[in-house]
């Protein structure tokens, strides 16, 4: 059961649209399948009956599920369960209707996978399908078609009926699918059939052959060829062909002869009909392959024109893309011709041979491959026309086409295989192999495309690497050594096969070594039989030159030294036994030395060496003659490069050195002189170096000849003035003299020097300087040419070494020294400093070098150093595109030159160390050299810190102090040094950290320390070198830091103040890097050395200077803080000049002040300090007076230090000592620099003196947000950690003029709550400040203590009674705003001290009282802070309360109700409602009373103007709902609590009336009254609401009221409201008319 349910599972899924999920459901079942396959084919097969209208994927699905498990398991299926499998494949396959072809055929497929298991059960049933009267099937015939096939053996013997039955079919089938199917089963049926007949032993009824299907195939063929090989549709034409080809091999012998002369030309006409020419050529091959095998004649007449179709369809095939397809075609295609060729030899041969000469690519390519392939597969065949075949091939080998040249390749190496190339023409195919071999390497060449859409390319380089490979497989693979022994020798010698040289070398040293080895007698060359053979000279010398320039030619230089080796007895048995030493040890030197690596020069020695050894053990003067001659014959014929050229120059100096005929060497001499190219530098250079070699052994003949150039014609100008400046100038004149120059530098430098040096002066430097100074009818002429001066500078380069280089001999001393040193420092100036063009400047530098210490010695070398140092340092590094404007260097020649002129500077200095190594001779250099290191470009301070570096090396190897240094400190340059070891440049930084190092063992060395001493400080430098290379500001802090450690330990104390003072300057370096790591090092050495330092004050007048140049802040922080550590060991010195120096000092005082917090002490000194000279300045801003603008930055250096000692993290413990102090003078300096000012609505007294206004300075905002942001700091200290920040905005009411002293209450709020323990302190220090002089500090203080009473805590530190007192007095003030806020403040004790109200009410309120008469004229808001204390105080009123109070406070408001401001009536109001609340508690009755009495005031001010009146108003009324007599009148009053803010008062107002009148009537008469009081108010509502209530009383009041009282005064009043301005007072006053009659 659990299978069965897996399944189900599983099966939902089938239908999935996703291919992923059903792939994984067929490998799901398949996988169950392997376990337990009957269950799971059992249950798929029912589900599958079951359920006929499953889905088209589900069902798919399960069936390859199927297909898959039977596969599996094909051999261990029963018999009954592949039977009914079977019968589900065939319900599948056949009769379920609405399925695609995909599910038939993988129905199909699971029927042929059991058919290979059971074909007989299988076959039966497919048979029985099979009838006459049964339409065809087309997957029954396809599936029966595919059995047959897969199993011949057992379905043969039983094909008969059924191909009775199809026969009979195919005669009246229209179907284009089932023609299809039936030529497939057809052409699968014949093959099966081929098989079973093939295979006797196999089947098991051997009698049956191919007469047994004659009929059948002959009438299937009859109505294939008739009638369906013309169908529309070009798949059922193609596969009729294929199966015609198929059935053509069971036809009889006459059919098939009969029906070839129609077979042929019908298929061949198909060609150009249908789109599938494979199944067409398969159909032909079979065709052409049954007709052969019969032996046909009928072929003969239609060969040619199947030749020309075939050759044809060959030719468009190869133009096909490379798929199996098109291979197949090809494979096809080249299978007839062979079939065809044993029979029509003749034939085919000779129709291939004519389209050989037609010049067209892709007839030639078609034909060759098809040759190839004939020669390859039917050797046999061509052996008589072979050399016809070989001949065919000139005009291929002439095509410039190198698609055919390719194929050609092939050809050849097939050729080559059968013994082609041992004919006569071989030799010239072996020719063009070497021709294609020789193309040149460097060329992007032609290329040969395809034609059509499926083109490539086919380029130059592809054909010279395929013949390279083939020219080796030929000399390696193949034994045919005699054809190329020694015949490859003469392409070696012959210049247009150079480019082949690699692989012809290569295949000879194979083929001599293998002779070698062999024993051949034919290794040993005849030179008398094979007269083409170059000779021996010609060989040595044409493999030599191309060994000089090894990595040219592909890398030529090898092979042809392996060559050389591999000919060594043919060249000269004496050579043998050098080359056999030599010769490897040079090919292992190229191997060490790949590509461009090789040192040209020191190869060329080398090979000069070789052949020097080579010539002395020849000893035979007639071939080195011959062997001089062949080397002039390859430089006339050759036409070698220019290096190759000079090399051969050089090789024929060593040749003459040998030769003891003078007139040889003589005539060689001139020889080599006439024929150089003087304009060419590897020329001109490799004929010097030869008449060098001569003058080894040719002295006299050398100088003698040299001389008779110089007395050349072309030397000797008689024509006028003009015409010899016009030739002086030719590159011919100026080359030659360059050539005689560098000669005789050469010759003095291989001469021996015994008898050179006493020759040097006159004979040689006289004549040098003759050719250089080019002189015109007695004037000097300026030589401008760059190869003049490159001679002469390398001419006194080779004399000064040649000088320096005696031994044994006395020192010679060379009188035109100075001039020459003029000459090179003239050369070094006129060289551009942005460009480096030439090498002059670094030859020039190089002479210079080898001069310096020869005799005579110079005095002064300044200018010199000078020069040198200018002109290589200022050259821009050649990626910036300066020094790359060099013309005709590449890239890497660049960077060669480059670096080389930087060597040769380094040199030249170490000379200059050579001439003084005293520790004068390296400050010497220094000097010179520091405006570099210091430089704002990056390269030039990296070459001069790189070159630096060197000399110190070197200075420290080569230098004996013995202590005799020890006055120089090198205090300056280390200060230098340390500045760029934060260089932004790598290079520098670990220079200069290099340097460093290397300075302080030079000091260490100066003081008499051994050589070879370690300190462990200085050995950390070279721990921290790696930190350079990270560029995080961490990092390098920490590398700086360590750098003035060491610095600290291993300087003397009598030169820091040197130190400090170099690194001081360093604050303002050009690098920024430098004036960091200058300031970090500083702040080192002054924490580490202070006690050194004699002049502190003027280390900061120093630093001042220089911090007025600064602009970095970090550079700023750091100085700051060495100035805050002389602050900590000098504090009496350093305070004024912190305060003095205050710019720039005042914008990064911070970490100078912040630094002081280190020290407890030092600390609460600094802050006491800074609070006094506060407090003074707060002295000064008293009165009224102009601030001065050095008052403001006063005020802004003490705020800002405060700001940075308090705002810092370390400040806590400070701040907790000092915070009464601190917090007092920052409230009073504040106050004293804001301007109060007053609200429009609060005007001043009359009497109250003005304040003068002065515009705010610029520094005021940052004094301002310093101050703030200190204030803000000590609440912050201590605070809780859910105390919630202080809005911005809060703090800004601290600086705004009209809401000072809000930000006042809210400062003082947050002191309540945060510094409770400094309350009691802060009150202290504040209360002297009520009796101050400036009211701004009055004003604060006041506002302060009024937030204060507010709070509760006064009660617990006792301060009550102080703060109240205080601002009792404040109410003398002459200030409204202390006024005002001393009102307020006692009116908060009700807030903050509840509990002692009862003790301050008694004299609270009658005071407040009498502030509201005093100030409601003139000053209303204070009078209406009275009114809001008032409130406050009843509010926290106690039933104790005495009632003869409240009355009093509620007569005394009540005057205030129809007040003209509207704050005051609801102030007023306000307090009437609070005592409307006491007296609900008390019930007293004459508080009751004067509360009924003020009812129609309240009433009639629900129309009040003001808004908040009106809510007051209903507040009040609502209030007194409990003690109103009038249950009607208590709910109308409670209903105004209600928040519907809309009111009708009218009709408000007459019910009422309604209550007044019904349950009040003792009232009625007095409300009346009281209502027409009301007529004569400024506000139009009240006027409108008194006579609108006065008229309902008079109506609703019973008819005996009318005669309590006179109403006469009312009606005059009434009549008097008709005249009103205001409209509906007039509609009013006549409504209350109407009522007038009653009375």
């Amino acid at each position: 059961m659990k299978v069965e349910v897996w399944l189900r599972a599983i099966l939902g899924l089938c239908s999935d649209s996703s291919e992923l999920v059903r792939l994984r459901v067929v490998g799901a079942l398949q996988e169950l399948g392997h376990t337990k396959q009957k269950r799971v084919l059992l249950f798929l097969r029912k589900f599958l009956a079951e359920h006929q209208s499953l889905p088209l994927l589900q069902r798919i699905t399960l069936l390859k599920s199927l297909l898959m498990i039977v596969k599996d398991n094909a051999a261990h299926l029963g018999r009954p369960l592949s039977k009914k499998m079977m019968s589900l494949a065939l319900t599948e396959m056949t009769k379920l209707t609405s399925v695609t072809d995909v599910h038939r055929e993988t129905a199909s497929n699971l029927l042929l996978t059991l058919g290979c298991s059971f074909p007989t059960e299988v076959f039966a049933e497919l048979q029985s399908m099979v009838h006459h009267q049964i339409p065809p099937n087309f997957y029954v015939t396809l599936t029966l078609a595919s059995l047959c096939y897969e199993k011949a053996s057992y379905i043969v013997p039983l094909l008969k009926p059924i191909l009775e039955t199809m026969v009979f079919t195919l005669r009246v089938e229209t179907c284009e699918r089932m023609k299809w199917v039936f030529c497939y089963a057809f052409g699968l049926f014949s093959k099966s059939i081929l098989i079973y007949i093939s295979n006797p032993e196999e089947a098991p009824r051997p009698l049956i052959t191919k007469n047994l299907f004659f009929g059948e195939f002959s009438t299937a063929y009859d109505i294939l060829f008739h009638f369906w090989l013309n169908a529309k549709d070009s798949k059922v034409s193609t596969i009729v062909v294929e199966a015609i080809g198929q059935i053509c091999y069971l036809l009889p012998n006459d059919k098939v002869e009969n029906e070839l002369p129609m077979l042929i030309p019908t298929v061949l006409s198909l060609y150009q009909k249908t789109s599938s020419d494979l199944a067409i050529t398969k159909g032909l091959c079979s065709i052409l392959h049954s007709a052969m095998d019969r032996d046909s004649k009928m072929l003969l007449a239609h060969l040619e024109f199947l030749l020309i179709i075939l050759h044809q369809q060959f030719c468009v095939a190869m133009d096909q893309p490379h798929n199996p397809e098109a291979e197949m075609l090809q494979s096809k295609l080249l299978c007839c011709f062979t079939l065809l060729t044993p029979t029509f030899i003749d034939q085919v041969v000779t129709f291939l041979l004519l389209e050989l000469e037609i010049n067209d690519e892709q007839i030639q390519l078609g034909a060759l491959a098809i040759v190839n392939h004939l020669i390859y597969s039917v050797p046999s065949c061509l052996e008589i026309q072979k050399n016809q075949i070989l001949n065919s091939l000139a005009l291929p080998t002439l095509t410039s086409s190198n698609r055919v040249k390719e194929v050609l390749a092939q050809v050849i190496y097939t050729m080559a295989s059968h013994g082609y190339l041992e004919l006569e023409r071989g030799v010239d195919v072996i020719e063009f192999v070497i021709e294609q071999c020789a193309l040149p390497i460097e060329s992007k060449g032609k290329c040969s495309k395809r034609q059509g859409e499926f083109s490539f390319e086919v380029t130059d380089m592809d054909i010279k690497m395929q013949y390279e490979t083939l020219l080796e497989k030929l000399a390696t693979s193949l034994d045919i050594d005699s054809v190329f022994w020694p015949l490859l020798l003469e392409f070696v010698i012959p210049v247009r096969y150079t480019d082949a040289l690699v692989a012809v070398c290569s295949s000879l040293v194979y083929l001599g070594t293998k002779k070698q080895k062999a024993g051949a007698t034919e290794f040993v060359l005849n030179y008398e039989e094979c007269v083409n053979l170059p000779n021996r000279q010609a060989l040595l010398t044409r493999l030599l030159t191309v060994s000089s320039s090894p990595n040219e030619g592909n890398g030529q230089g090898a092979p042809a030294l392996s060559l050389l080796q591999v000919l060594g007895i043919n060249i000269h048995p004496a050579a043998v036994k050098v080359w056999d030493k030599e010769l490897p040890v040079l090919l292992h030197y190229l191997q060490e030395f790949p590509g461009n690596d090789l040192p040209q020069g020191e190869w060329e020695e080398k090979l000069l060496h070789l052949l020097f050894q080579t010539l002395q053990e020849i000893e035979d003067e007639v071939w080195i003659v011959e062997l001089s001659e062949a080397m002039s014959k390859y430089v006339h014929r050759s036409h070698p490069t220019p290096q190759q050229k000079g090399f051969l120059y050089k090789c024929l100096g060593i040749a003459l050195q040998l030769v003891q005929n003078p007139e040889v060497v003589r005539k060689k001499l001139h020889e080599m002189l006439q024929i150089v190219r003087h304009e060419e530098e590897l020329e001109r250079e490799g004929v010097a170096i030869g008449i060098g070699q001569c003058a080894r052994t040719h002295l006299d003949i050398v100088l003698t000849t040299l001389k008779e150039c110089s007395k050349l014609n072309i030397f000797k100008k008689t024509a006028s003035f003009y015409q010899i400046m016009k030739d002086q100038g030719s590159i011919e004149i100026t080359k030659v003299r360059s050539t005689l120059i560098l000669s005789y530098g050469y010759l003095i430098w291989y001469s021996p020097k015994e008898f050179i040096l006493p020759r040097l002066e006159n004979d040689i430097l006289q004549n040098v300087f003759n050719h250089f100074n080019m002189k015109i009818l007695g004037m000097r002429v300026r030589v401008k040419d760059s190869t003049m001066k490159l001679s002469l500078v390398k001419m006194v380069t080779l004399m000064a070494r040649a000088i320096r280089a005696t031994e044994g001999l006395p020192r010679y001393k060379l009188a035109r020294k100075a001039e020459l040193v003029a000459y090179m420092q003239s050369f070094i100036k006129a060289e551009p400093r942005d460009t480096l063009k030439t090498p002059i400047r670094k030859v020039a530098v190089d002479a210079c070098a080898s001069l310096i210490l020869l005799e005579p010695l110079l005095a002064d070398h300044t200018e010199l150093v000078n020069v040198c140092l200018s002109s290589v340092f200022s050259l821009p590094p050649l990626e910036n595109g300066g020094a790359n404007d060099a013309r005709g260097l590449s890239p890497a020649e660049r960077q060669t030159l480059y670096s080389e002129t930087l060597a040769s500077l380094e040199e030249l200095l170490k000379q200059f160390l050579l001439y003084d190594l005293s520790p004068d001779g390296l400050q010497f250099l220094f000097k010179n050299m520091v405006c570099w290191i210091e430089s704002r470009k990056d390269s030039e301070r990296e070459k001069s810190l790189e070159a630096t570096l060197h000399l110190l090396t070197f200075y420290l190897q080569a230098a004996e102090t013995d202590g005799k240094g020890a006055s120089h400190d090198l205090a300056a340059i280390i200060g230098r040094v340390v500045l760029r070891c934060s260089d932004p440049s790598l290079v520098v930084r670990e220079a200069a950290i290099e340097c460093l190092y290397l300075l302080l063992y030079i000091r260490f060395e100066f003081k008499g320390f051994p050589r070879g001493y370690r300190d462990t400080e200085v050995e950390h430098l070279k721990a921290i070198k790696d930190g350079l290379r990270d560029t995080k500001s961490e990092t390098l802090f920490c590398v700086c830091t360590d750098i003035g450690k060491v610095l600290s330990k291993c300087m003397a104390p009598d030169k820091m103040d040197t130190l400090l003072v170099t690194i001081s300057k360093g604050l303002t370096d050009k690098q920024l890097n430098g004036s960091y790591v200058a300031s970090i090092v500083l702040n080192v050495l002054i924490r580490r050395c202070g006690a050194m330092i004699g002049d502190i004050p003027g280390i900061i007048k120093v630093l001042y200077r220089q911090l007025q140049s600064v602009s970095e802040l970090q550079v700023t922080h750091a100085v700051m803080l060495a100035i805050s550590i002389l602050a900590s060991q000098n504090m009496t010195m350093i305070y004024p000049y912190l305060l003095k120096y205050q710019v720039p000092f005042q914008t990064y005082m911070g970490e100078v002040w912040r630094s002081l917090l280190t020290d407890n002490t030092l600390a609460t000194t600094s802050v006491k300090y800074l609070l006094d000279n506060l407090k003074l300045l707060c002295d000064d801003r008293k009165d009224y007076q102009p601030v001065t603008r050095s008052a403001t930055q006063q005020s802004l250096a003490v705020i800002c230090a405060l700001h940075a000692m308090m705002c810092s993290p370390e400040s806590e413990r400070l701040i907790d000592v000092l915070y009464p102090h601190l917090f007092t003078a920052l409230l009073t300096f504040l106050s004293s620099i804001v301007q109060v000012c007053y609200a429009r609505d609060f005007p001043r007294l009359p009497n109250e003196r003005k304040v003068f206004t002065q515009p705010e300075e610029a520094g005021n905002a940052d004094v301002w947000n310093y101050a703030i942001e200190i204030l803000q700091a000590l609440l912050e200290n201590g605070r809780k950690a859910d105390s919630s920040d202080a809005k911005r905005g809060d703090w800004e009411l601290l600086k705004s003029p009209e809401k000072h002293h809000e930000g006042v209450t809210l400062l003082a709020n947050a002191v309540a709550t945060r510094a409770v323990h400094h309350l009691i302190s802060i009150v202290e220090q504040l209360i002297p400040f009520l009796a101050n002089v400036d009211e701004r500090q009055r004003v604060t203080v006041a506002a302060f203590f009024a937030e204060l009473l507010n709070h509760s805590v006064v009660v617990e530190l006792s301060l009550t009674d102080t703060l109240v007192a205080s601002l009792l007095r404040c109410l003398m003030d002459t200030s409204p705003t202390v006024q005002r806020l001393a009102v307020r403040g006692l009116g908060n004790v009700a807030v903050g001290a509840p509990e002692k109200i009862g003790k301050y009410s008694a004299k609270l309120l009658p005071t407040m009282i009498a502030v509201v008469h005093k100030y409601s004229k003139s000053n209303h808001l204070l009078a209406v802070e009275a009114m809001s204390s008032i409130s406050k105080i009843l509010d926290r009123a106690q039933e104790s309360f005495a009632d003869s109070v409240l009355i009093d406070v509620a007569q005394a408001i009540e005057p205030y109700f129809e007040h003209t401001q509207g704050s005051l009536r609801s102030s007023a109001f306000t307090v009437l409602g609070k005592v409307i609340g006491l007296g609900k508690i008390q019930l007293n009755p004459e508080l009751t009373e004067h509360t009924y009495s003020t009812l129609i005031s309240l009433l009639l001010h629900l129309s009040d103007n003001c808004d908040g009146v009106k809510t007051v108003c209903k507040s009040v009324l609502s209030s007194m709902s409990p003690i109103v007599a009038s249950e009607g009148l208590s709910k109308m009053l409670r209903e105004l609590s209600s928040e519907d803010a809309s009111l009708d008062c009218e009709k408000y107002l007459s019910g009422v009336s309604k209550h007044i009148s019904r349950d009040l009537p003792d009232k009625v008469v007095s409300y009346i009254v009281r209502c027409a009081t009301f007529f004569k108010n400024s506000q139009p509502g009240i006027r409108e609401s008194a006579v609108t209530l006065l008229a309902l009383l008079m109506h609703n009041a019973a008819p005996v009221y009318s005669s309590l009282f006179s109403a006469d005064p009312i009606c005059d009043e009434i009549n008097n409201l008709l005249t009103d301005p205001v409209k509906r007072v007039r509609l009013r006053a006549a409504v209350a008319i109407r009522y007038l009659h009653m009375y």
